[in-house]
């Protein structure tokens, strides 16, 4: 019994060591396992947009809004425009009227050259229209602005102090709307 006991450990013993030795070349044959990462931590509220009939409701709002106003800026630019009345340029420096041209009598070339303690600025007139051609600003938007034909346009130079705008004027010589308010709060 003693012996019976033995032989069937030893067979035992053998069958797991023959059983590990085939585990063992099976996996250095077999590609490796590829493992999934971890998922990361999801939120708990995780929202979704649903489009309804409200939120078109309010797109449509807004750019019926925005076109309303788009509209009154422009009757009333076109309205202070009349039959006894032309356009002048208006150039200011530091609150204070410098130069002012009719824009219907600038078909020649005109410049104008301002020089304050920061440096200089050229503005340039022709054909009906007027810039600011030239300026030693560091930002140089006042030239980025371009050309103004248009009552209620204006150029603003912040660091040299300077406003160039477009005004409408009576037959009297007084401005029938200055319009330049509905537009640029920073020059006032």
């Amino acid at each position: 019994m003693i012996l019976k006991r033995r032989n069937e450990e030893a067979e035992k013993a053998a069958a797991a060591a023959t059983a590990a030795a085939a585990a063992a070349a099976a996996e250095t044959t077999e590609a490796p396992a590829v493992r999934k990462p971890a998922k990361a931590a999801s939120p708990a509220y995780i929202p979704k947009f649903r489009f309804c009939r409200f939120d078109a409701a309010v797109m449509i709002l807004v750019v019926l809004l925005a076109a309303g106003v788009a509209l009154q800026l422009y009757r009333t630019t076109q309205s202070s425009i009349t039959a006894d009345s032309h356009l002048e340029t208006v150039l200011t420096v530091s609150g204070t009227e410098v130069w002012r041209i009719n824009l219907a009598d600038s078909t020649a070339q005109q410049t104008y050259k301002v020089t304050v303690d920061a440096g200089s600025l050229t503005v340039l007139a022709q054909n009906g229209k007027v810039c600011i051609s030239a300026s030693d600003c560091p930002d140089q938007i006042c030239v980025h602005t371009g050309w103004l034909s248009s009552a209620g346009q204006t150029a603003v130079c912040l660091p040299f102090k300077v406003v160039l705008k477009v005004v409408s004027v009576n037959a009297q010589g007084s401005i029938t709307q200055d319009t330049s308010a509905l537009y640029d709060a920073i020059s006032k």
